[in-house]
């Protein structure tokens, strides 16, 4: 994702790749909740609606990085390099929302382990990273290769027998 950034010369490539990705937090957010829609309760309910709204706000920050702030560079650079506080504290917001709904989700996957405990708290420990200063670098990947990892588990039929009928 780094040599995206650095090979396109505005960054546009990068943010679309960026915003490709996080649409697929979705998909896998809502196969980890039907497979433990069951015995999830109220706490996985919870922890799905937190993580989804995040996402959500997330993929519109991500949104706006791809389309938006490539424009704001040619024409309004001074905004584009200075976002007002408004700007920066929404930003924030999303991202703080994102982290949370993921932790939850995390903890709801270590705790029912349906999937793996360590993919539980790979989901845990991946998002909380990202806001930690230079731990991003590894933070993001991690949180891909975790994602991966688990929808792998999912593709091979893990959690399958929550799925079936009562």
């Amino acid at each position: 994702m780094f040599i995206l950034w650095f090979t396109s010369t505005d960054g546009r490539l990068g943010g679309y790749f960026d915003l490709a990705g996080t649409l697929f937090l979705l998909f896998a957010l809502i196969a980890i909740y039907i497979v433990h829609m069951k015995n999830g309760g109220t706490f996985g309910l919870i922890s799905f609606i937190l993580a989804l709204i995040g996402t959500g706000l997330c993929i519109g920050v991500k949104w706006v990085h791809a389309f938006v702030v490539p424009e704001l560079a040619v024409h309004a650079p001074a905004l584009a390099d200075q976002p007002t506080t408004v700007i920066m504290v929404g930003q924030m917001g999303s991202f703080a929302l994102f982290m949370i709904g993921w932790v939850l989700i995390g903890i709801l996957v270590a705790k029912k382990r349906v999937l793996s405990k360590f993919s539980g708290i790979l989901l845990i420990a991946a998002p909380i990273l990202d806001f930690i200063p230079y731990a991003n670098f590894v933070a993001q990947p991690l949180f891909a290769l975790t994602l991966l990892w688990v929808t792998y588990q999912l593709y091979k039929g893990r959690g399958t027998e929550f799925l079936q009928e009562a």
